[in-house]
């Protein structure tokens, strides 16, 4: 007991937020078996498909804006988190640098509204779909991850979706109607903004103010190799709803969008995991610490695909109804991905980044979109473009990502065949 008590006493701060998120990330898998089902049969999957479609390209300029902040400034804050000083430099440089690349983004989507079809055909919904931007500036995830402290995260995500799926009961009743779904997501984004400025910012005395332009400098150079990978990532995740609806129509990117939705919670608990280790991580890198999290983490997805397997028929019908039954092949194919992304969520983000590996992982990820559009091409000329093909491209990509991330930690000598456990 007392060894138990000790163990507990020294990890508490990881404790504490895996506690908050697993209470968030339980919520978020309710509440979409509550708005999904309604959203999909009173829209139907054409006019959901093109939501989901207008997301995808907006989320281009969203990555834009965020910029890879989501782990450099959480690295920065978890080492300076004692430092008010350092941290009121860290958080103003990120907002400043972001509210620049927001005005970058809307210069790059201008051109969408008069030479793309599929964008110009339905303005207002782009329009207002821009809401993923505002919520990658006024929503510092980073701090409170970096500070330890995602009980903030937890609380005001948790109040504004619960807002977010009652007021969709209320305002969407038919077809037309589809306009209010970005519309009540954009309240909620300057809703959970509001909020998490004014802890920031008020609660925390965070100082507001316009850093020097070699300090912005510092920190935008810092973050361009993950932001590189992440438009890699992009490359081979969002990327094939963009394809999916050009290629083939909205109704198969309703299919496409269901079987990443169960597959986004089933990965809910890795990314739970990774949240609440990685800033100690980046503080002590302990490779025995990381390498229990790795034997865990690979059982675990491994057996939440073969539960996967056995239910998805089941899943698809109560969340869609029998007129999604056509995602089940995503749904299976998608699913190898569980294991593989928890070994490359280990040897990238849990190993790579905190050892200072940034630059060989954004030149992984961005090989691995490379490899994604070969493939990509190999399909197109040999007309053999279908949303099966498409999703067994993205599982050779992510296993191509975790045999290269594994080799290199291997070769930098940050990890062993037989590491020790603690």
């Amino acid at each position: 007991m007392k060894k138990i008590k000790n163990k507990l006493k020294e990890h508490k701060s990881i404790i504490e937020n895996f506690s908050y998120l697993s209470v968030l990330q339980v919520f978020n898998m309710i509440l979409p078996l509550l708005s999904y089902p309604y959203l999909i049969r009173v829209l139907g999957t054409s006019i959901y498909g093109k939501i989901i479609f207008a997301q995808a390209i907006i989320g281009y300029l969203a990555l834009l804006v965020g910029f890879g902040f989501s782990i450099t400034a959480t690295k920065e804050i978890s080492v300076h988190r004692e430092d008010k000083e350092k941290l009121s430099e860290i958080v103003c440089s990120v907002l400043v640098i972001k509210t620049l690349l927001l005005i970058v983004s809307f210069v790059f989507f201008l051109p969408l509204l008069f030479f793309y079809n599929q964008v110009a055909e339905n303005k207002v919904l782009y329009f207002m779909t821009l809401w993923l931007c505002i919520y990658e500036i006024m929503f510092p995830v980073f701090y409170f991850q970096g500070i330890e402290k995602m009980k903030y995260v937890s609380i005001i995500s948790l109040i504004v979706r619960c807002i977010f799926v009652a007021l969709i009961f209320v305002f969407i009743h038919n077809k037309t109607d589809y306009l209010y779904v970005p519309l009540l997501n954009l309240f909620g984004a300057v809703l959970a903004g509001m909020s998490s400025m004014y802890i920031v910012f008020y609660k925390h005395k965070i100082r507001f103010y316009i850093p020097e332009f070699a300090v912005l400098k510092f920190y935008f150079k810092e973050a361009i190799p993950v932001f590189l990978s992440n438009i890699s990532i992009q490359i081979y995740v969002s990327t094939n709803k963009v394809l999916i609806g050009s290629f083939l129509g909205m109704t198969e990117v309703s299919y496409y969008d269901l079987g990443e939705k169960i597959l986004n919670i089933l990965r809910i608990p890795q990314g739970i995991i990774s949240q609440s280790v990685f800033p100690k991580i980046s503080l002590d890198k302990n490779i025995s610490f990381i390498n229990k999290v790795f034997k865990y983490s690979l059982a675990f997805n491994t057996a939440l695909f073969l539960l996967l397997v056995v239910f998805s028929d089941m899943i698809i019908r109560i969340l869609g109804g029998v007129q999604m039954l056509p995602a089940k092949g995503v749904v299976i194919i998608l699913g190898l991905t569980l294991p593989i992304v928890a070994i490359s969520n280990v040897f990238g983000i849990l190993v790579m980044i905190p050892f200072g590996l940034n630059k060989l992982f954004s030149k992984i990820i961005m090989f691995s979109g490379v490899i994604f559009i070969l493939q990509f091409l190999f399909l197109w000329i040999f007309n053999f473009i279908t949303i099966y093909s498409l999703c067994t491209i993205t599982v050779v990509t992510e296993l191509f990502v975790s045999f290269l991330m594994y080799y290199y930690c291997l070769k930098n000598n940050l990890w062993t065949i037989k590491s020790t456990t603690i």
